[in-house]
């Protein structure tokens, strides 16, 4: 018997050594274009507003017991300095289980008005365990089920990470499971077996291609790999309508291919599903894999009272702070106006027609005129383009973060349209393509213009 038992805590050995050596320990997921941190923690936070998402994969449908699901928030603080995180995860195989949480934090660095380095770290518990009913034994008592019974315990774990942006061009490093920390299998014979968490290196590059003002293209490689095991890489190609939705594919070596579609409702609520193809020779025993995707963009929301008082004292803020240079900011806005009349009235050729921009002035209450809605919006006058540095639901949001451009330097403006929305731009023009130059010479850290057509 005695023998036996060596045998076979032998060959338990074997099978756990094994699976450290050729198996990738960190969860798959084909939909991480919305969750970047997860696997590298210096994206925490990059989307600018505070996100929290739910996700769930069936994989391999062929198999019972493949099943992974998550829950994951993230946000900005400090002006956009910080980035904060918190994700938890449930990994099923049909033989191991891995519960895990992890916090993230990241630090962002501006090298320039376009570029900046972002540093991260994650910290976390994770247990693993092993699923003894799927394994088939003519012995119930048998020694080897008695150890991977045992309970280990969480353990700590922490990822590492850093992301340079250059314009639009990203490039990611990250470490999982940084401290290659160890679980303890032990039976009631102090016999025991260690699960090791292996070091994974991963890399994950993009680049977006805005192709119009609110649609773009962002292909992307992710490379993965760990101690003793064969590398992997996915390669993505995403097209995303801002307002809208998004449709994408992505081949996963050695794995398969997927396709993946999404739909964004009143800028809040976004939903995605993915399928995965498996390929190989035992693609078809193996099935497919669904994924699915709810996120929410978490706006703050306050009750009436408390809104209208954040109002009030952000525009005693701003009136306070340019009352001194109203006067003079009044006679500019005029003398502009009738300049730009009498360019209309003469009603020249394009290539001699006289291109006058507004001057950028900031005016502590801006002029409101009503709308068919009985609502309240800045007075335009005629031009066509505006520059948007950001689209809000809410007036006091759209108030807040007029006075956040301020602080920063610029001089912006509030325009409020029909569909509801409050526009927050740095001026308007008659060109369009006056318009896009004016926003890429003025694109700061933190602010990416965008130019509406005007109805």
């Amino acid at each position: 018997m005695k023998n036996l038992n060596i045998k076979l805590y032998a060959l338990l050995a074997l099978i756990i050594a094994s699976a450290n050596v050729y198996a990738q320990q960190v969860p798959l997921y084909s939909q991480y274009y919305f969750n970047k941190f997860i696997y590298n923690p210096a994206l925490t936070g990059h989307e600018g507003s505070t996100q929290a998402s739910l996700f769930g994969r069936n994989q391999y449908t062929g198999l019972d017991g493949f099943q992974t699901a998550g829950a994951t928030v993230s946000g900005q603080v400090n002006d956009g300095k910080v980035g904060l995180g918190l994700y938890l995860i449930n990994d099923a195989t049909m033989l191991q289980t891995q519960n895990s949480v992890y916090g993230n934090y990241a630090y962002n660095i501006a090298l320039s008005d376009e570029n900046q380095l972002s540093l991260g770290f994650a910290l976390g518990v994770l247990s693993n365990r092993f699923n003894t009913e799927n394994i088939i034994s003519n012995d119930p008592n048998d020694p080897a089920l008695r150890l991977l019974n045992a309970r280990p315990g969480a353990v700590i774990d922490a990822s590492i990470g850093a992301n340079l942006k250059l314009g639009n061009f990203q490039f990611g490093l990250s470490v999982p499971q940084f401290l290659g920390s160890s679980q303890e299998f032990t039976d009631l014979q102090q016999t025991s077996l260690m699960l090791d968490l292996q070091n994974h290196i991963m890399v994950m590059t993009s680049y977006d291609i805005w192709a119009s003002d609110d649609f773009k293209l962002q292909p992307m490689l992710l490379l993965k790999n760990t101690k003793n095991a064969p590398g992997q890489f996915d390669i993505n190609l995403v097209a995303d309508w801002v307002n809208k939705g998004w449709l994408g594919a992505a081949y996963r070596d050695g794995y398969g291919v997927t396709a993946m579609a999404g739909l964004r409702i009143a800028e809040k609520l976004k939903f995605g599903y993915s399928y995965d193809w498996s390929t190989g020779d035992y693609s078809q025993a193996l099935g497919g894999s669904h994924e699915v995707m709810v996120g929410i963009d978490l706006g703050q929301k306050r009750d009436d009272k408390a809104t209208q008082e954040e109002m009030n004292r952000l525009k005693s803020e701003m009136a306070s702070k340019h009352a001194s240079d109203m006067k003079n900011q009044d006679k500019k806005i005029e003398d502009l106006e009738n300049q730009l009349a009498r360019v209309e009235t003469k009603k020249r050729e394009v290539d001699t027609v006289y291109v006058v921009q507004k001057v950028e002035v900031t005016k502590a209450t801006p002029t409101k005129t009503t709308t068919g809605s009985g609502k309240s919006g800045e007075q335009m006058g005629s031009g066509q383009f505006i520059v948007v540095a950001g689209s809000f639901a809410e007036e006091v949001n759209a108030t807040k973060y007029f006075n956040t451009l301020v602080n920063k330097g610029f001089s912006p403006y509030m325009y409020y349209d029909k569909s509801g929305t409050y526009y927050v731009h740095l001026g308007k023009h008659y060109f369009k393509q006056e318009a896009r130059d004016f926003a890429k010479a003025n694109a700061k850290k933190g602010v990416k213009l965008w130019v509406k057509t005007l109805k």
